[in-house]
């Protein structure tokens, strides 16, 4: 009798720890249960939007542990982008693309301001160094042609450039009527002393040594008789120095005319 009770109380106490093991079980898989479902619903990580939503969004009741569709939405765009609206990303994007397009256009206008300033400096330096060309050649055949030995009269020239523009002529026009002045003025001169006596013409042109070229282009505006004779009269020193002097400004006139 005392061996069937004490083997009905083992019985007894094996069922109630099976009965508590299970329920410790089915507490510690409910727990897990619940912190997956914690997990899933407050879409930690994008698990619960980008994993089960699109495998769970159509079953019944289990859909239910699924974060909101439009919560998800704002919360990415909010973590990734900082919008809180499909709408208004969109107003950006168009906002930037304007001031895109702005800066383009901005650009390209720029661009077309720079291409046209540097035709326009193109266009000027051309017309400035075709100026010094025509200035060149001006000088050249002031040079070369009017002045030279065997150039036609100088009268011939001044006739010329008073029948032109006086605008365009006027520089070479002044050096045509100056030079026509002072060539005038030295033969007038000449025509003076030549009709003096030689030594009388001598004595005066001594005292003028102080202006050398002027009393050789004196002579030199003389026939060679006439002003060898006045030279003849002249002290030795200073006869030498203004013959000097006539021989530098023939050698002038000759490289000029080359």
């Amino acid at each position: 009798m005392a061996k069937k009770e004490k083997a009905a109380n083992s019985e007894d106490k094996q069922t109630g720890n099976k009965i508590l093991t299970i329920l410790i079980a089915l507490l510690i898989v409910i727990i897990w249960l619940a912190i997956f479902g914690a997990l899933i619903k407050l879409d930690i990580g994008g698990f619960g939007s980008g994993v089960l939503r699109p495998i769970l969004k159509d079953v019944p009741v289990v859909n239910l542990i699924l974060p909101g569709e439009m919560e998800t939405r704002v919360t990415e765009g909010e973590n990734s982008y900082g919008y809180k609206s499909m709408a208004e990303a969109v107003a950006k994007i168009q906002e930037l693309e304007a001031a895109l397009a702005d800066m383009e256009n901005g650009k390209v206008n720029e661009s077309q301001s720079v291409q046209e300033l540097q035709a326009e400096v193109n266009r000027l330096k051309a017309f400035e160094e075709e100026q010094k060309a025509f200035e060149e050649r001006v000088r050249e055949f002031d040079k070369n042609v009017i002045f030279a030995d065997a150039a036609p009269d100088i009268e011939e020239y001044k006739k010329y450039y008073e029948q032109i523009n006086p605008t365009t002529a006027e520089e070479l026009y002044r050096q045509v009527i100056e030079q026509l002045q002072y060539s005038d003025a030295i033969k007038a001169k000449a025509d003076i002393y030549r009709n003096m006596d030689p030594g009388a013409a001598a004595q005066i042109l001594e005292t003028m040594t102080a202006d050398v070229g002027a009393v050789a282009e004196i002579l030199l505006s003389m026939r060679p008789r006439e002003s060898a004779a006045i030279l003849a009269e002249m002290d030795q020193v200073v006869a030498a120095k203004i013959t000097k002097k006539m021989l530098d400004m023939d050698e002038e006139k000759l490289s000029a005319s080359k």
